[in-house]
């Protein structure tokens, strides 16, 4: 059952992200695929920070972890978000 449900939840991040880089598909769909995406990743950091909050009252150092590996992995998530849909290069490339 998890490897269904992991094949099934990265066939469609994954075809996602490539469909959201296509000039060629409708505006509409890239757009609301692009927030499917941004709201995807957002649940998953936000749930990273819970954990860390809640186990930051047991452990302390495993508490800071969590919150110092969230805080990367948000930092990286929007460079990467800005690189890939809103700098684009000179004459239409990337």
């Amino acid at each position: 059952m998890e490897i269904i449900f992991e094949f099934i939840l990265e066939f469609i991040l994954e075809g996602s992200i490539e469909i959201s880089k296509n000039q060629k598909i409708p505006k509409w769909l890239r757009y609301s695929l692009i927030i499917f995406i941004t709201l995807f990743f957002l649940a998953a950091i936000r749930l990273i920070l819970i954990t860390g909050i809640l186990v930051l009252n047991q452990n302390q150092f495993i508490g800071t972890l969590f919150i110092f590996i969230e805080v990367i992995i948000l930092f990286t998530s929007i460079i990467q978000f800005r690189k890939t849909y809103l700098l684009k290069k000179k004459g239409g490339k990337r």
